[in-house]
């Protein structure tokens, strides 16, 4: 008998369902309720595998959660971020879009983001790559920046002005803002005007 013909393309579904499965558990995980710590093996045992397999996946414990939040930008609010900068719309109209895209962002996973921030601040490594992942607010700030500056004048210098919108909507002024009793979704219009005041717009 004729050995069977190496099908990559099954194989890869494989591997990507397994790995799916993995970040999935992770996910659950961080999102539960309690204080059950965040482990590989934790992850291993409710995804079914073997911890082995998360490192030949992810490699470490720091690309498993950079998997994580990975996941979460590309299955949330993120989703509808490329076609917010398509529309024809008022500039200032997709800002206040803009700024209620990462409310709902930051609400959706707010346990799971905290945990990821906690993590991060005992991981080098981990805090680089999120950092670097948070940077794509950055760049989205800068063109909505263009986009309004023919309109309105900003009482901020120039050059501080994105710097002070990458904190505004940054998870950390979100959760401080909403506090214990609300989400960051509540908080949507206050940073909608904080964010007005910064670019020099009216305040409604």
């Amino acid at each position: 008998m004729s050995p069977r013909p190496y099908q990559p393309v099954a194989r890869q579904r494989v591997v990507d369902a397994g790995r799916d499965r993995i970040v999935t558990a992770a996910c659950e995980l961080l999102d539960a309720e309690g204080d059950e710590p965040f482990s590989i093996d934790a992850v291993a045992k409710r995804a079914g595998v073997a911890r082995m397999t998360i490192y030949n996946q992810f490699e470490s414990k720091a690309g498993l959660l950079e998997a994580i939040f990975d996941r979460l930008a590309q299955r949330g609010a993120f989703g509808e971020m490329a076609a917010l900068f398509r529309e024809a719309r008022d500039p200032l109209a997709t800002f206040d879009a803009f700024v209620a895209l990462f409310g709902r962002f930051w609400t959706d996973n707010r346990r799971v983001h905290q945990r990821l921030r906690a993590a991060s601040m005992d991981d080098p490594d981990l805090a680089a790559a999120l950092s670097a992942r948070n940077e794509r607010r950055r760049h989205g700030l800068t063109e909505l920046v263009r986009r309004v500056t023919p309109a309105y004048t900003s009482p901020l210098p120039a050059a501080e002005l994105v710097n002070v919108l990458f904190v505004l909507l940054s998870f950390q002024t979100f959760d401080a803002l909403a506090g214990p009793e609300r989400t960051p979704r509540d908080v949507i219009p206050l940073v909608q005007q904080l964010v007005r005041l910064a670019i020099g717009a009216p305040v409604v």
